[in-house]
């Protein structure tokens, strides 16, 4: 194997003008030195692409795309058509990476050479401590895919490290009609067709939750519409059948209509949407029994889903205090 491969690190940007600096500092501070930086300029109308185009007159590895707004999954796809990298890792603009990702995540491609490498963690909350202890698995195809779809990992392309030749390979790409949803589309396809998937525990990725509490924000039906077409096509998509696969997919479209559910009492718009609130409710009533009975579901969960079906306004108030907590604790 090559020991010093070019690694493509790929950061959509728009409207991250607060954040896209500390990001791509981090980046340039990595312990592996041999990377190629490419920024793409989603059309953002603030001054994320003055920052951008500053950076890259400091440092010769960044590139700058500088495109029409169409997305964050045409913007990545716009990254993936330049780089050049052995390895390809996708960093979100208002997130940042510890020193040693890239040497972290190479040193999981390593063990077994693999096509798709990943951690579970990564911080999530200011002075966060360190993974204990770093247990390194190979995965199966099924194996990564019920981890991916469950709630142990926090959902998005970011945290992982792919061969730029396995994406061409199977001509991997974002899809730009999903809004919501298209990073677990990517992912879970891309486990499915890796011949293992390397996975480790240690942090090396922080993952900003500061807009976790954006009660305010508009309530978007279409999002959530998007997002449930999203996880039916990873379902009909299949290309592995296993158990564990379908029940976090039950587990993962049941807390994620439990999610739409809330929101809509949120916003106090549950009788605007009653035949939407109704519909998500029956989505959680018939994956219920299964998820009950099941000793791959935390209790938590259960209980969870038992009172938010029973009693949606309940978990609504419960669930805004938790996005409040989770933003006054996100890494800065």
């Amino acid at each position: 194997m090559n020991k010093n491969p070019l690694i493509s690190i790929i950061i959509p940007c728009y409207n991250v003008e607060r954040y896209v600096e500390k990001c791509i500092r981090s980046i340039m501070r990595q312990s592996y030195n041999n990377i190629e930086i490419i920024a793409v300029d989603d059309g953002s109308p603030d001054n994320s692409p003055q920052i951008l185009d500053k950076l890259a007159n400091e440092d010769c590895r960044i590139k700058v795309v500088h495109k029409q707004n169409t997305g964050v999954s045409a913007a990545r796809n716009s990254g993936l058509d330049v780089a050049t990298g052995e390895y390809v890792v996708f960093v979100d603009g208002d997130d940042y990476l510890a020193s040693d990702y890239v040497d972290y995540m190479l040193q999981l491609a390593y063990r077994n050479d693999s096509d798709f490498v990943m951690s579970e963690n990564c911080y999530t909350k200011d002075n966060e401590p360190q993974t204990s202890e770093d247990k390194i698995q190979i995965m199966s195809p099924s194996e990564a895919t019920a981890l991916l779809i469950s709630p142990k990992v926090i959902v998005g392309c970011w945290n992982k490290m792919f061969k730029r030749e396995f994406i061409h390979k199977f001509a991997l790409s974002f899809s730009t009609t999903l809004f919501y949803g298209e990073g677990l589309t990517f992912i879970t396809k891309a486990s499915q067709l890796a011949e293992s998937v390397t996975v480790g525990k240690r942090k090396v990725y922080y993952y900003r939750r500061n807009n976790e509490a954006s009660a305010t924000s508009k309530f978007n039906i279409q999002k959530y519409y998007n997002g449930e077409k999203a996880l039916d096509n990873i379902h009909k998509g299949l290309v592995v059948k296993d158990v564990n696969v379908e029940l976090m997919m039950a587990l993962h479209k049941s807390m994620f209509c439990l999610g739409a559910l809330s929101q809509a009492y949120a916003h106090n718009l549950q009788k605007e949407y009653q035949s939407d609130c109704k519909h998500w409710r029956a989505i959680i009533k018939q994956n219920l029994r299964t998820l009950c009975i099941s000793n791959q579901v935390s209790l938590y969960r259960k209980v969870l889903l038992i009172v938010g079906y029973l009693f949606p306004g309940l978990i609504s108030k419960m669930d805004m205090w938790r996005r409040t907590k989770i933003a006054s604790k996100s890494v800065n």
